[in-house]
């Protein structure tokens, strides 16, 4: 007889067991401003924030990355602009 599986209940989440000494994944911070580059930008320094880039802000975060030496960051941001 095959198993049966109830519709009614969820099914489970999934979370990734991580050691003790492994900082949380980060996240992009509550109430960011995301008229405000600097806020922005301090976000993808961070590693979060990659839905507050637009069209509008992307070639001066592209820049500011640049400035600041994070070249990783602002290739990131010029492959984001650029059409597939």
């Amino acid at each position: 007889m095959a198993a049966s599986h109830s519709p009614s209940r969820p099914a489970p989440q999934l979370q990734p067991e991580l050691p003790p000494d492994v900082p949380p994944f980060p996240s992009s911070d509550a109430g960011i401003d995301a008229d405000d580059l600097d806020s922005v930008y301090g976000q993808l320094v961070k590693g979060v924030g990659h839905e507050f880039v637009t069209d509008a802000n992307v070639d001066e975060l592209a820049r500011r990355a640049e400035q600041d030496g994070h070249p990783i960051l602002a290739t990131e941001l010029r492959e984001w602009k650029a059409s597939c």
